[in-house]
């Protein structure tokens, strides 16, 4: 029987077999700010439920590296580096809830493009 003690030793391992997963990487993230009042797009109950159709999975953790909490929401991040193209990440309240000026790190895999 394995024990992982370390979650990102975890989350590496189920990315890497996934066959679909075309880039196992981590990049840089931000929160968006100005998103609180932004509703998803038409067919979509919330920003999570965005996320889940179009990844076709249900989010069961907050995809923060480093963060063990529970997926509350779709939180709205950019990169950084990139402008302002804004993504879809399964967040905590507290991850999502950071200063838009402090950098964290996700799986890029795990982004969903808003646009």
């Amino acid at each position: 029987m394995l024990i992982f003690r370390d979650r990102f030793a975890v989350q590496s391992m189920l990315k890497k077999q996934k066959g679909k997963e075309k880039k196992v990487s981590f990049i840089e993230v931000k929160n968006k700010k100005g998103t609180v009042e932004k509703d998803p797009p038409s067919g979509y109950s919330s920003w999570m439920d965005f996320w889940e159709k179009k990844k076709d999975k249900k989010a069961t953790i907050c995809e923060v590296l480093g963060c063990s909490g529970n997926p509350d929401l779709g939180g709205h991040v950019i990169k950084v580096g990139e402008g302002g193209k804004e993504y879809i990440l399964p967040m905590c309240y507290s991850c999502n809830n950071k200063p838009e000026d402090e950098v964290f790190k996700a799986w890029e895999s795990d982004l969903v493009s808003v646009t």
